[in-house]
C-alpha cells in the first residue's frame, strides 16, 4: 500500500490516540504512515477530522491574526503599536503584495483547506470503514473548508453587492501533494459564495448545537445554519438568511454577557468557539489578548468610535461597565485579558443570529421584527427602564442605524465590524476630523480596501491577475 508523507494532517491526531504515556513520549514519532494505518477505523478517522479544526488554530487564522485584522479594518479601534509586525499595516490600509500578514495569512488559509481536501479524498477512498460517521465526517470537513473560503472571500474580494463577479480567490477543491496544479485562475465572487453554500448543504448530518464542549468547539447544525446567514447576508439574499438564522436552534443569550469571555468558555450562547490551552495557544503578537493587555496595540477610540454615539456608552451598559475601563477614563477592551493567551475564540455567537435577524427584517421592512430582535440583545446588557435610547417607532435608515451601532458594541474586539462595512461597500473612516484620519472607499480597490492576492501566491500561479 502506498505510503503518505504526513505534513500536520495525522500529527495530531496521531498524539490523540495514542495517549500521553511514557511509552509514546520515548519512542520516536513517526514520520510516515500508511493509508491503511491512518484511516484504519471510524475512531482513528474521528482524530483526523478534530485535526482539521487544529487548522484553523494557526497563528494567522483563529490563533488570533484573523479577528484581529477584521477589528483593525474597521473603525472602532486605535492601533497604537506603529509596528508592522502587529498590523498597524492593516489599520493604515497599506497591506501590499509582501506583506507579513498577507502573504501568511494566504499560506495558513489554503493549508487548512487542503488538509481539508486531502481528508476528503482518503475518507472517500476508505469509506467503508468510516461506518455511520462518514456523512458527518464529510459535513465536517467541509464545515471547516467553507469558513477558510469565507475569510479568504473577505480579504480579497470586492464587494459583492457592487459586482457579483468580481474576482475573488482561486477554489483549491482537490487534494494537492505537489506543485501539478499550481496554475489556477481567481473563481468570481459568486462561485465562491456558492461554493461556500455548497459546503455547507450537509448539513443535516451534523449533531444539534448545545451548551457543551463537545460540540462548542466542532461543527454543528447551528454553527453551519450561523455560516450561510452570513454568506446569505453578502449576497443581500434576506429571506434566505432569515430562514438560516430560524434554523439555529438549541442556543439562547446568556444571561450576563461577561460570562462568555471566561472559563470554562461555554454558555448557552456559544455556538462555535475556537478552544485553546497551555500546548496550543495563540503566539505573543498573534494571540488576541496581546493586543489589548496593558493598551499593548489596540485601544478603544472613545473619541470617534461607536463608544462616541448617544446611546452606545451608558456607564450601567455591562458591556462598557464590565468588558471596557472606559467608565474610569481608559480605553482598554477587557473580554480577553489572559496574559498566557488561552482564552477560546467566539466565532459564533446566539447575539449575532439575533441582530442578523435584526438586519435582515429591517432590510425587507419587517420593522416590528427587527425591533423585537434587536430589544432581546440590548436589553440583556441594559434594562429599559435605564435605557436611553427609544426603539420603538424607529423606522427605515434610522432603525437600520440603531442595528448597525448596537453590532459595533456587541461584538465589539470579535472581528465582525470590519467585514460588516466591507459587506455593505461602505465607506471606512477612522479618526474623522483629526490630523491622523484614514478614509478609504471601494473605489479604491486593492489599494486599501480589500488585499491583494500576496506575492508568495503569484509567484507559484501564472494565472492570477488583478
Amino acid at each position: 500500500m502506498k505510503k503518505l508523507i504526513i505534513y500536520g494532517l495525522f500529527i495530531l491526531s496521531a498524539g490523540l490516540l495514542a495517549g500521553c504515556g511514557e511509552d509514546f513520549l520515548d519512542k520516536e514519532p513517526p514520520l510516515y504512515f500508511s493509508e491503511g494505518e491512518v484511516f484504519a477505523n471510524a475512531e482513528k478517522m474521528e482524530g483526523n477530522v478534530i485535526s482539521l479544526y487544529a487548522a484553523l488554530k494557526d497563528n494567522y487564522i483563529f490563533g488570533g491574526r484573523v479577528i484581529l485584522v477584521i477589528d483593525n479594518m474597521g473603525d472602532d479601534f486605535i492601533n497604537i503599536s506603529n509596528n508592522g509586525v502587529e498590523l498597524y499595516n492593516t489599520y493604515e490600509t497599506k497591506v501590499g503584495l509582501n506583506t507579513q500578514e498577507n502573504n501568511n495569512f494566504w499560506v495558513a488559509a489554503y493549508l487548512a483547506i487542503n488538509k481539508c481536501n486531502t481528508f476528503l479524498k482518503l475518507l472517500e477512498e476508505n469509506r467503508e470503514m468510516a461506518g455511520s460517521g462518514y456523512d458527518r465526517f464529510v459535513a465536517e470537513a467541509k464545515f471547516v473548508r467553507a469558513i477558510a473560503y469565507y475569510y479568504l472571500h473577505q480579504l480579497y474580494t470586492m464587494p459583492y453587492v457592487l459586482n457579483p463577479n468580481a474576482p475573488s480567490v482561486p477554489l483549491r477543491l482537490q487534494a494537492e501533494s505537489d506543485i501539478t496544479n499550481n496554475d489556477l485562475a481567481r473563481a468570481t465572487s459568486q462561485q465562491v459564495i456558492d461554493q461556500i453554500l455548497s459546503d455547507l448543504s450537509g448539513s443535516n448530518a451534523l449533531p444539534a448545537g448545545n451548551a457543551t464542549e463537545a460540540t462548542v468547539t466542532r461543527a454543528t447544525k447551528a454553527a453551519a445554519e450561523a455560516l450561510k446567514m452570513r454568506v446569505y447576508m453578502i449576497t443581500g439574499d434576506w429571506q434566505r438568511a432569515i430562514e438560516a438564522g430560524r434554523n439555529v436552534t438549541g442556543h439562547s443569550l446568556a444571561s450576563d454577557i461577561a460570562t462568555i469571555y471566561n472559563p470554562p468558555y461555554i454558555t448557552s450562547e456559544n455556538i462555535y468557539s475556537v478552544p485553546f490551552s497551555d500546548t496550543n495557544r495563540g503566539a505573543t503578537q498573534s494571540a488576541v489578548a496581546y493586543y489589548y493587555i496593558n493598551d499593548k496595540t489596540l485601544v478603544v477610540d472613545t473619541t470617534s468610535s461607536v463608544v462616541s454615539v448617544d446611546g452606545y456608552c451608558i456607564p450601567i451598559d455591562d458591556r462598557i461597565s464590565k468588558l471596557t475601563n472606559i467608565n474610569e477614563g481608559g480605553r482598554t477592551l477587557l473580554k480577553f485579558t489572559n496574559s498566557t493567551y488561552v482564552e477560546w475564540i467566539p466565532v459564533f455567537r446566539y447575539s449575532e443570529i439575533l441582530l442578523n435577524l435584526a438586519e435582515c427584517y429591517a432590510n425587507i421592512n419587517s420593522e416590528a421584527e427587527a425591533i423585537a430582535a434587536l430589544k432581546q440583545v440590548r436589553s440583556r446588557s441594559i434594562s429599559p427602564e435605564d435605557d436611553t435610547l427609544t426603539l420603538d417607532g424607529l423606522t427605515g435608515d434610522a432603525l437600520k442605524k440603531a442595528i448597525y451601532n448596537e453590532r459595533r458594541l456587541e461584538f465589539l474586539g470579535e472581528g465582525i465590524r470590519g467585514f460588516d462595512l466591507m459587506r455593505r461597500a461602505e465607506r471606512i473612516v477612522k479618526r474623522p476630523g483629526t490630523v491622523a484620519e484614514i478614509s478609504i472607499s471601494p473605489s479604491d480597490g486593492i489599494n486599501g480596501y480589500i488585499w491583494p492576492i500576496p506575492n508568495n501566491e503569484r509567484s507559484q500561479n501564472r494565472l492570477i491577475t488583478d
